[in-house]
């Protein structure tokens, strides 16, 4: 990586000339949602100082000995769990929408590319984990069936157990893959026979643990259950298998155990910002020791407050609810220390952009910037109080947030003065600008047009799942919905005055992200394919009433967008990586997308600049597919460059 600050007004026109492949971000930048899960990375059964965070932000990020983490977007979804494979190559995430939606995928890391297709599973999964030599993926999930063994190589489902094994929230094997051991929170503990596939052995044991592990090579198991943690004897066949041989109180424990390690450390957090290292240690592999304290640490608390960790060797790698990774020693010492954070938030959050003549209006959380590649001079306009969107007017630009009741805003930063236009009176969906008048949405039933230059703002439309509209080519309105409310279609023409409507032949459960270039609409549709749906940007003529596919994914993405600077048609659909489709030649190549998932996508006339997730922007020229490279807006106004 090359980290390079724009000062002044510096044209970096070696850049253009030269390849760059920015697919993964090296940087100390923490993640920008709560950290979800620590995972130390092994390379055949050893530990490298290297290991691995997930975040609710859908970034993988690998950690090195030099305390710099290797930054990749996998997912727009939470990623809830990982497991990495034995060879410290392979990785399985689980990501969930929190509802329908719940795969596993398998990245290699040193390619950054799935080894094969997501899985698609119909309920939660509730344990992930490779097995001892990575031949196998267990995946638990929320049903009777319980865990499913899946090819660590191909993805392809195994029938490894004959018998349903129920939820369980904890699958591990031994050293010889043989044998597997889970523990439902139904309260059991069982052990099968992975060559015959049968039960061994089922121990009752305490129901409800969380954070169950084991130590001391599965002498013990260990859970936590209402600020008590609980060390189980796990051995079956003798008389005190499955009982309880102590209990210890702990304030928000936090188990942080290092596989094989014939002790198990915790940590205390007293909600007031003091942590405290503690260990059990074996005694007479029949019973653990009395809580001995090892370190006691200050660090973050409240909002900021640790939720996740690992051991590794004689390090603690730490997360917390605002991304924070820490490091911290678990060697033995009296003396109250100070947590050491690993990263560091440089970054500000770009979160939308639109073209102005050669350059770009950026907005952040709190200004309005504008900037372009050629000069990379940083102008800040002037304060943004809290909107999220805008839209160029002229030399003016409209401010508006999506999802909220907050009011559209005009703001002349020549003065500066802000206008309010209107106040939407539910929930604000989208704001598009056509000429002087702006065609507003709301909840997803209503649709209003507001004209700059009488500022009279009148409803147009009313109706039910409704997801987007524009103004066509013969000034009429076009009304993108769900197929399943009246009327039965995908699309709706509307006469703005005297509000007849027409459904449109379009065959499609739901039509939305629409564009126009005279009086051909594009957008994109989802269709049932047999049991399946397939998701396609398409072109449709109101006059002729023909539609033409021009881009076609095997799969429903409800979240995906157009952009149309004609004759380019610009998509992101499947999510990965930006799409561009010359309407006039019918060529299509695809934008090699940045560490981060791209969301938005603007040209001008020489430059074509995509937002990604993490508030970052790719450069790219128009009719090539490599990233130019990709800026990242510090806290102090200045372009850093990757």
């Amino acid at each position: 990586m090359k980290l390079r600050k724009f000062i002044n007004a510096l044209i970096f026109a070696s850049v253009l000339t030269v390849n760059l492949s920015a697919q993964s971000h090296i940087s100390t930048q923490a993640h920008q949602e709560p950290v979800a899960m620590i995972i130390n990375s092994t390379v055949d059964g050893d530990f490298e100082h290297s290991f691995f965070s997930i975040g609710k932000d859908g970034f993988l990020v690998k950690w090195t000995s030099d305390d710099q983490g290797e930054h990749y977007q996998i997912s727009d979804l939470e990623i809830k769990m990982a497991a990495v494979s034995p060879n410290g190559k392979d990785i399985a995430i689980y990501e969930t929408d929190g509802g329908t939606i719940n795969r596993i995928s398998v990245w290699n890391w040193d390619t950054l590319t799935r080894k094969f297709p997501s899985k698609n599973f119909s309920d939660s999964i509730t344990s992930l984990s490779y097995s001892e030599k990575g031949t196998y993926i267990i995946v638990g999930t929320a049903t009777v069936d319980g865990a499913v063994f899946l090819n660590s190589v191909n993805g392809g489902v195994i029938n490894k157990i004959t018998d349903s094994t129920g939820i369980v929230t904890y699958t591990g094997t031994n050293s010889t893959e043989k044998t597997a051991i889970m523990y439902s929170p139904a309260g059991n503990l069982s052990y099968y026979n992975l060559t015959t596939g049968k039960l061994i052995k089922k121990i009752p044991v305490m129901q409800g643990l969380e954070q169950v592990t084991f130590f001391n090579k599965y002498l013990f198991m260990a859970g936590v259950k209402d600020n008590q943690i609980y060390i189980i004897y796990a051995v079956p066949g003798y008389s005190i298998s499955g009982q309880i041989i102590s209990t210890i109180n702990a304030e928000s424990p936090l188990i942080l155990n290092q596989k094989n390690q014939p002790g198990l450390v915790y940590m205390e957090n007293d909600n007031r910002g003091t942590y405290t290292l503690k260990l059990l240690e074996n005694v007479d592999n029949n019973n653990v020791s009395s809580p001995r304290i090892i370190r006691t640490y200050k660090g973050p608390r409240g909002s900021e407050s640790i939720v996740c960790g690992t051991r590794q060797n004689t390090d603690v790698l730490l997360g917390s609810k605002i991304g924070a990774i820490y490091r911290i020693s678990s060697e033995p010492e009296t003396e109250l220390n100070n947590m050491k954070m690993l990263t560091k938030s440089e970054y500000d959050k770009i979160l939308d952009m639109a073209p102005i003549g050669e350059d770009f209006y950026f907005l952040t959380p709190k200004a309005l910037f504008k900037s372009s590649y050629d000069t990379g001079i940083v102008n800040r306009l002037g304060e943004n109080h809290g909107q999220k969107n805008l839209i160029t007017y002229g030399d003016k630009v409209i401010l508006w947030s999506k999802g909220t009741r907050d009011p559209v805003e005009l703001y002349d930063y020549s003065k500066p003065e802000l206008t309010t236009l209107f106040t939407p009176k539910t929930s604000l969906q989208s704001v598009r600008m056509f000429g002087d008048i702006l065609l507003e949405m709301e909840s997803n039933s209503v649709v209003n047009t507001y004209d700059l230059s009488t500022r009279i703002f009148k409803e147009v439309y009313t109706g039910a799942g409704l997801q987007d509209a524009l103004i066509g080519g013969d000034g009429k309105l076009y009304v993108a919905k769900s197929y399943a409310t009246n009327p039965k279609s995908a699309l709706l023409c509307v006469d703005m005055n005297t509000r007849e409507t027409v459904p449109m032949p379009l065959n499609a459960n739901v039509a939305f992200a629409l564009n126009n270039n005279g009086n051909d609409i594009y957008g994109i549709t989802i269709e049932s394919e047999g049991n399946s749906k397939a998701t396609k940007v398409i072109k449709y003529n109101p006059v002729l009433k023909q539609t033409t596919s021009l881009l076609r994914f095997t799969a429903e993405d409800s979240d995906a967008f157009t952009y149309l600077k004609y004759p380019i048609l610009y998509t992101n659909i499947g999510k990965d990586s930006i799409r561009s489709c010359n309407l006039s030649t019918n060529k299509a190549f695809t934008f090699k997308r940045s560490a981060s998932l791209p969301i938005k996508v603007c040209q001008n006339a020489s430059r074509v600049v995509i937002l990604n997730k993490d508030g970052s922007i790719s450069w790219y020229n128009a009719n090539l597919s490599q990233v130019i490279c990709d800026w990242y807006l510090t806290k102090d106004g200045q372009w850093y460059e990757f």
